[in-house]
């Protein structure tokens, strides 16, 4: 099967920019485990090597070029991010629905997809070069869009326009265990899990963002991304005053879910997209993520700190201007009439479905939803979860 090596992903990145490298070493072990898994697992056709270089390229690309622009400019790391806000939960929990609510304020500042598609230089200090990004984004949707038939839409909320998940900036770390989703690299998440510095890729998180605010009006940011709940200590550290959302949604459904985006993306890549593994490792995924989570909740109970805010994922679908006041003013904002009627209107303008319908079988994984539901109990008594498993 297809493989590749660090030096071509290198060579590859720095032809498609004409700045030097001033940190080669920076995240370089972690491309080197993304590379290896790659290599000795995915078993990637030559096209979806082509696929997923596309994913890695562009990311060491714009790493090179954050840090140049920030060496050249090093009082952008003294720049200040006060008490942002994390939109977190399970992968397939409605945390893109949620992010686009929370989008509805404009006294928040959230990352454009077309800022994550390429963030340096400043998109306010360099309006020209910022279109031309936008102009690159549009494109680059287009094709997805055509890629996929379509079917992108019904899987995953997203615009050009719109805020963008973090993973556009861990990306450039190589710390993306979304990568699981379009390769089976199970070794990788091993890696990620147990060996990589998840603080010193948030660390880099918060550089970007300080980037992104150059000359721009001082707003609060707000952060979404399901993998956040992998690495809540390392948020916790670089982020001393973070808040953090959590949606919680019948992990028996996010698990298929999971499952079913996951297919779809690894037949993309692979001809041994195996259903079976599909489920070990989306399980495997799924529960890192409520084991994380639960930990840091109980400690941070214990300190009485405040930090986490729990959503009920069915209350926001079904009536989000009833829900959101409450979270508001756990994260110390406002809730106001202006942002009362724009999320009306929103969800108004985007019905459940409009994008397309996702369906999907946890049995179709090797997987029996009874055991499932089982293996999460503790999960889903602990914050109240009712079950999805019929609609499963």
């Amino acid at each position: 099967m297809a493989a590749t090596s660090v030096d071509e992903v290198i060579a590859r990145a720095s032809a498609l920019t004409d700045v030097t490298d001033p940190a080669p070493e920076h995240f370089l072990e972690n491309l080197t485990a993304v590379v290896e898994s790659i290599n000795d697992e995915a078993a990637l056709t030559d096209g979806g090597l082509q696929g997923i270089l596309s994913q890695l390229v562009p990311a060491l690309r714009n790493r090179i070029e954050v840090d140049a622009y920030v060496a050249e400019h090093p009082e952008v790391d003294q720049s200040r991010l006060s008490a942002p806000i994390f939109l977190t939960g399970l992968p397939r929990s409605g945390t893109t629905y949620f992010q686009y609510l929370f989008d509805q304020d404009p006294r928040l500042r959230m990352m454009r997809t077309w800022e994550g598609d390429r963030p340096s230089p400043p998109p306010a200090l360099d309006p020209e070069s910022a279109a031309r990004r936008h102009a690159a984004s549009v494109e680059q949707a287009r094709v997805m869009r055509e890629a996929t038939g379509g079917k992108i839409d019904a899987f995953h909320l997203t615009d050009v326009d719109g805020p963008q998940e973090c993973l556009a900036i861990l990306d450039q770390t190589f710390v993306n265990p979304g990568l699981l989703w379009t390769m089976s690299v199970f070794g990788y998440l091993e890696y990620l899990l147990h060996e990589a510095d998840l603080q010193e890729a948030y660390e880099y998180h918060a550089r970007v963002l300080r980037l992104l605010q150059q000359g721009a009006p001082e707003r609060r940011w707000a952060l979404k991304w399901p993998c956040h709940l992998l690495a809540l200590d390392a948020i916790a550290a670089v982020y001393p005053d973070a808040k953090f959302v959590v949606t919680h949604r019948d992990p028996v459904q996010a698990l298929a879910s999971n499952c079913s985006l996951t297919n779809m993306l690894r037949a993309g890549t692979s001809p041994h997209a195996d259903p079976l593994h599909i489920g070990r490792d989306m399980l495997e995924l799924v529960r890192q993520h409520v084991d994380r989570l639960v930990a840091f909740d109980i400690e941070q109970e214990q300190l009485g700190s405040g930090r986490l805010v729990h959503v009920d994922y069915y209350q926001l679908v079904d009536d989000p201007a009833a829900a959101m006041p409450a979270v508001f003013d756990a994260v110390d904002l406002e809730w106001t009439p202006e942002v009362d009627e724009r999320v009306r209107t929103w969800r108004e303008e985007n019905p459940k479905g409009k994008r397309g319908a996702h369906q999907y079988d946890l049995r179709d994984y090797g997987l029996e939803p009874e055991a499932v539901a089982e293996a999460f109990a503790a999960y889903t008594e602990r914050f109240d979860i009712p079950s999805e498993s019929s609609a499963a």
